[in-house]
């Protein structure tokens, strides 16, 4: 097991942006995780669990305790299942099953991040979420000091949120299990995919990758987290009081409510598409999405959230609940 000390984690995260861990450790296999976290609790450290930190920003004081980069690989079919390790790319996976002939993930195209961090946040995108297909998660539970494994309807899974998200440091995931379908039909339930009816399994997953395209920044060029705030999941009554005021606001029921689209209130109501302080700005295709240009700071994305989350609870009475996870 090789502990690295004060290793930088702007090259980790897909902003690109923060300062170093204290110390890191990249498990490629089970038993370097369980060496990773005996080492955090005989040195009394706080860990932090790393996937492809595509929904992560880090402060300029970086972190000060374990990261645990999981690196954790291999997928394997066995039947209409894909079983990946939990440090395997995401969107591998996807092309894995769309390669196999297997559909039920193939909306979720494109999406950064690895296969361990999918369940955690229950990733969705285009009319479909991690959920609809996750069969089970193996992972360590640092309760019980063992392995587990938790099907899905143990693990919770919410509206970009899990047990794993809920009961944060518990669980760290080390495979996870997706059953998928041979004679699947395409999901055309989102309206960008109305059309996706009459398409292949290869052609549904080029669709939804040249749609991604369009809305979110080249990663090559400038960093970003992608959608960096939830869509405000508000009572009916304040629906209500949103649609009399904006007819045409995009909205769906909701576990606890009425889903309203921020996106959309941020560019038709708010206008600040392009709002920028220093070098991070609000996307001009997709104002959910916050861009770091190449030399700005987290701070300046900071700065940024707080400015957006303002506005949208002064003019429209709601409180913004960030997607991204922020480390100091």
């Amino acid at each position: 097991m090789n502990i690295q000390e004060n290793a930088p984690l702007s090259a980790l995260t897909t902003f690109g942006l923060g300062g170093a861990a204290r110390f890191l450790i990249e498990a490629q296999q089970v038993s370097e995780l369980l060496q990773a976290l005996t080492f955090a609790k005989e040195k009394n450290l706080k860990t932090l669990v790393l996937g492809g930190g595509s929904n992560l920003l880090v402060g300029a004081n970086g972190f000060d305790g374990l990261v645990i980069k999981i690196d954790i690989g291999g997928i394997v079919r066995e039947g209409e299942l894909l079983v990946a390790g939990a440090g395997e790319s995401w969107d591998a996976l996807v092309a894995r099953a769309v390669e196999e002939g297997l559909w039920g993930i193939e909306n979720l195209s494109g999406i950064p991040g690895t296969v361990g961090a999918a369940p955690v946040q229950n990733i969705g995108a285009y009319g479909a979420e991690v959920k609809d297909t996750l069969a089970w998660v193996e992972a360590f539970d640092t309760q019980s000091g063992t392995l587990v494994r938790l099907k899905n309807s143990e693990c919770n899974f919410g509206y970009r949120t899990s047990r794993f998200k809920q009961e944060t440091g518990r669980f760290v995931i080390v495979r996870a299990a997706f059953q998928l379908q041979k004679d699947g039909t395409p999901n055309a339930s989102y309206k960008d995919l109305a059309d996706a009816v009459r398409l292949n399994l290869t052609e549904v997953r080029d669709k939804v990758l040249a749609i991604r395209a369009g809305k979110f920044p080249d990663l090559q060029k400038e960093g970003t987290a992608g959608s960096f705030f939830l869509n405000p999941v508000v009572s009916a009554e304040k629906a209500a009081e949103l649609i009399a005021r904006y007819p045409q606001l995009p909205h769906f029921p909701a576990e606890g409510g009425i889903k309203v689209s921020l996106a959309w209130l941020l560019d038709k109501v708010l206008h600040i598409k392009g709002m920028s302080v220093g070098g991070a700005r609000l996307f001009e295709n997709q104002p959910l999405v916050v861009v770091a240009a190449h030399g700005s700071t987290s701070e300046e994305v900071r700065e940024l959230v707080q400015k957006v989350s303002a506005l949208a609870k002064k003019e429209l009475g709601i409180t913004l609940e960030p997607e991204v996870k922020i480390i100091n």
